[in-house]
């Protein structure tokens, strides 16, 4: 009676973390974005970690989480892993008056 099962949306050879309200703009979190994109994770993890951007912390979890879904969920071998997308949507607004 339950709602049918989803198909799942990535390959078999792919994982995923997703970091949701982020309080940052998105023009500032892309520049860090930007730096981990066709990167291998070691060295994307590395960049991230002495980055003097405040919101580079909040990527780095983002990417060691997707790097443990990888492990964990799909059993790939985390040396090999390559960040293949990383990008930025509309953030929350707040509201000054």
């Amino acid at each position: 009676m339950g709602k049918p099962k989803r198909e799942r949306g990535l390959e078999d050879n792919e994982a995923m973390a997703v970091a949701k309200n982020l309080r940052v703009s998105p023009q500032k979190l892309n520049l860090v974005a930007a730096m981990t994109r066709c990167e291998k994770v070691e060295k994307a993890l590395a960049e991230l970690e002495f980055s003097r951007k405040r919101i580079a912390g909040d990527v780095r979890k983002c990417v060691m989480s997707a790097v443990a879904n990888a492990e964990n969920n799909h059993n790939l071998d985390v040396n090999e892993l390559v960040i293949a997308e990383a990008y930025v949507g509309k953030n929350l607004v707040l509201k000054r008056f």
